[in-house]
């Protein structure tokens, strides 16, 4: 039953590659996009002050602390040493609260914003870029993550690169795209990236930043009062996303999610273990910022081949080689 589902769902897929008007990855809105994400929210008119309620009895407070580690000073349980530590304990834990959906779109619409700076601006081919968004859309629905919109573009450089945002930001190089061989292997890239967003990679480096310590959230407001906060935190991203790379335990995350999003949708699981290996092997791959921002070939290889038995009769699963080409030459 699974089979037959998903095969029918890459019978759709082929089918609004030709019933749909052509998708164009538009800067222009994404750069409005990001003006907007960064905007902070606007103020509400004052509200009537309420009546002052009655004064009650203030228990003493010692140190000024409020809540346990305040009543804790003012009984004498904890010395000023023991008080500063867990002051900071909680502290810490109110820097490490999770970054909204609309920070995260501000800090990601920035950070593409430098992608397509750094890396040939946009490859105008508005064919291809809707096949491509047509496959990436298809593995973002089945993906942990299905609410949030996604874009897909295609980088102008002959390099074999992919990149992933927060918000929804995916980018695959025409270097990349010129290496693939079948639509199997693309949806295995893009859901890679996808995963990269779904399980907010980048952001939990980000929640660990230093930038962060002592900001019990961070919000577009926030960053509107502090904009070198902001100009901190994206320099600090974007040398971990080009020049340092995630950890390498996301980035076999991030396969393994992505096989398993290209699996649901249809395609044969093996594929992206596949381009993984020929990416390995390629004289390309010696320009590309892989080598250093991601595992080598072979360690990836190697933990996706581990766990290919846990996909039942995956030969059944088509490529789509032929469609690929199609589209890649057109």
């Amino acid at each position: 039953m699974k089979t037959k589902t998903s095969f029918f769902i890459l019978f759709l897929l082929g089918l609004l590659a030709w019933a749909l008007p052509s998708y164009s990855f538009n800067f222009g809105d994404v750069l409005k996009e990001v003006e907007k994400s960064s905007r902070p929210p606007e103020k509400s008119p004052p509200k009537e002050e309420p009546e002052p309620a009655k004064p009650q009895a203030q228990q003493p407070q010692q140190n000024g602390g409020g809540g346990l580690i305040g009543l804790g000073d003012s009984l004498g349980i904890f010395d000023k040493k023991t008080s500063k530590i867990l002051q900071q304990s909680v502290n810490t834990l109110k820097a490490l609260q999770p970054i909204g959906y609309e920070e995260e779109k501000a800090i990601g619409g920035r950070l593409a914003v430098e992608v397509f700076n750094r890396y040939g601006g946009a490859y105008e081919d508005p064919e291809l870029l809707r096949y491509v968004n047509l496959v990436g859309q298809a593995v973002a629905e089945v993906s942990n993550r299905p609410d949030i919109d996604y874009h897909f573009a295609i980088l102008n450089t002959e390099y074999p690169n992919a990149f992933a945002t927060p918000g929804g930001y995916v980018f695959v190089s025409i270097g990349l795209l010129k290496m693939i061989e079948n639509e199997a292997q693309l949806a295995g890239v893009l859901a890679h990236e996808v995963a990269h967003i779904t399980r907010k990679h980048a952001l939990q480096t980000l929640e660990r930043s230093r930038s962060l310590q002592g900001v019990s959230s961070l919000t577009l407001t926030v960053m509107d009062k502090d904009p070198g906060l902001f100009d901190k935190l994206i320099d600090e991203v974007s040398n971990t996303l080009f020049t340092k790379g995630l950890d390498k335990n996301l980035e076999f995350e991030a396969d393994k999610y992505g096989r398993e999003f290209a699996y649901r949708t249809g395609y044969y699981p093996g594929a992206l273990k596949k381009f993984i290996q020929r990416l390995g092997a390629s004289k390309k791959n010696s320009g590309s910022i892989f080598n250093s921002t991601h595992p080598t070939s072979r360690e990836r290889y190697n933990l996706l081949n581990k766990s290919s038995s846990r996909y039942k009769k995956a030969s059944l699963y088509p490529t789509l080689g032929k469609r690929f080409q199609v589209a890649i030459k057109r």
